[in-house]
C-alpha cells in the first residue's frame, strides 16, 4: 500500500473471521480487510463492533488513508500505534478516526485479596452469584457489557442479574480473555471475597469454556498455562509459563511464574532446570520483593523432594508451616495434585 511516496507493507485478509484477524494484528501485522463483514442492522455500530471484535487494535477506512475504496471498506487494522502512523501521513483522515478498541488490562493483583485472603468459612453472596451468570452470559453470546460496575445490575424478583445502563459491544467473533477480564474489572471494587468467590462459580459453572478468564484476573495467566498445570500436563504447563516468561517484566510475576515453572519441570524429571528455576526466583524475590520470598518454600520443597532430598524438603516446609511432615505427604510424587503459587 502506498501513502504518497511512503509504501506500507500490509497483509491482504480475504474473509471475514475476524479471530483471524485478531492473531494477525497481535503478531504486529496491519490487516487490510477487503470483505464487508455481516451486521446485524438493529446492533450495528460500525466501526466499534469491528474494532472491539478484534480487540487491542485500531482502524481506519482505506479511503481515509489514500481516497480508495468505500466509505467502509476496505479497512486498515492494526496495532494503535501502527495505525496512528499511518494515519500521520494523510492529508486529512475524517473523524472519528483512527478509531480505536478498549484497551485491556492484564494486571489485577491490586484486588488481590479477594482470591489470596479467602475466607475461612464461606458465605455465599446471591448478588455475586447473579452478577457472575448473566456477565458468563453476555461473554458466551459474544456480547460486552461495557461498564459493569455495580451500580448497573438490577435484580428481578428471582434473584436474577438485569443489565442497567447497557453500552454493549456486540463482538462478531468470541471475546478474547483480555477483553472478558477487563469487562469484569469495573464489578472487583465492590465485591469482597464471599462476592468473589460467588462469583467466580457462578461464571465458570455458567460458561465452562470460558478457558482463562478467572486465570487472568488471579494468575495473571496470559498463556494458558495453570489449566494445563492444573490437568498435570505439567511439559505443557512449562512451555507456557516460558513462553510468558520471555516478555514478562512484573518482577512478582516473573517470581510467581518461575516458582511454578520449577514444580512442573520438577514432576517431568528435569531437576537441574528445575532448581535452577526456584533459586532464580529466590534471588529475584529478594532483591525486589521480600514479601514473597517466604512464600517459595513450597515450591522449594517440591523440587528437594523430587530429587530424593527429603530432609532438606522438610527444612524448607519448616519455614512455611509449623506441621512440615503432614505438608509433605501432600506433595510428594503420586496422584496429588500440587498447589499453584500465587503471589
Amino acid at each position: 500500500m502506498m501513502l504518497g511516496s511512503t509504501g506500507v507493507e500490509v497483509i491482504e485478509f480475504a474473509g471475514t473471521d475476524l479471530c483471524a484477524v485478531r492473531e494477525l494484528v497481535a503478531g504486529g501485522q496491519i490487516v487490510l480487510l477487503r470483505d464487508e463483514v455481516p451486521a446485524d442492522h438493529k446492533t450495528d455500530r460500525w466501526p466499534r463492533d469491528i474494532v472491539e471484535s478484534v480487540g487491542e487494535c485500531a482502524a481506519v477506512p482505506l479511503s481515509g488513508l489514500t481516497g480508495e475504496g468505500g466509505p467502509r471498506y476496505p479497512l486498515v487494522i492494526g496495532q494503535r500505534e501502527s495505525i496512528r502512523y499511518l494515519c500521520s501521513y494523510a492529508d486529512r483522515v475524517p473523524p472519528p478516526f483512527p478509531y480505536e478498541a478498549r484497551p485491556v488490562v492484564t494486571d489485577y493483583r491490586e484486588f488481590r485479596d479477594l482470591w489470596v485472603a479467602e475466607p475461612g468459612r464461606f458465605t455465599p453472596d446471591t448478588d455475586g452469584y447473579a452478577i457472575g451468570h448473566t456477565l458468563a452470559r453476555l461473554h458466551s453470546l459474544k456480547i460486552l457489557h461495557g461498564d459493569a460496575h455495580r451500580g448497573n445490575w438490577l435484580f428481578d424478583h428471582e434473584g436474577r442479574a438485569l443489565v442497567a445502563d447497557p453500552r454493549p459491544a456486540f463482538l462478531h467473533c468470541p471475546p478474547s480473555p483480555e477483553q472478558c477480564a477487563t469487562d469484569i474489572r469495573p464489578l472487583l471494587p465492590a465485591l469482597d471475597s464471599n462476592g468473589w468467590i460467588s462469583f467466580r462459580l457462578s461464571y465458570r459453572k455458567t460458561w465452562p469454556e470460558e478457558g482463562r478468564v478467572i486465570d487472568l484476573i488471579q494468575l495473571t495467566d496470559l498463556t494458558g498455562w495453570a489449566a494445563a498445570f492444573r490437568m498435570r500436563d505439567y511439559e505443557r504447563a512449562a512451555e507456557l509459563m516460558g513462553r510468558q516468561l520471555t516478555g514478562e517484566c512484573t518482577p512478582i510475576v516473573r517470581v510467581m511464574l518461575l516458582a511454578n515453572r520449577a514444580m512442573a519441570r520438577s514432576r517431568i524429571g528435569r531437576h537441574d532446570d528445575a532448581l535452577r528455576d526456584i533459586l532464580d526466583a529466590a534471588r529475584l524475590a529478594k532483591e525486589r520483593s521480600p514479601h514473597v520470598a517466604n512464600g517459595l518454600g513450597i515450591a522449594l520443597a517440591v523440587v528437594w523432594c523430587d530429587q530424593g532430598d527429603r530432609a532438606a524438603a522438610l527444612e524448607a516446609l519448616s519455614r512455611v508451616t509449623g506441621q512440615p511432615e503432614q505438608l509433605l505427604a501432600r506433595l510428594e510424587p503420586g496422584d496429588t495434585q500440587l498447589p499453584i503459587m500465587n503471589m
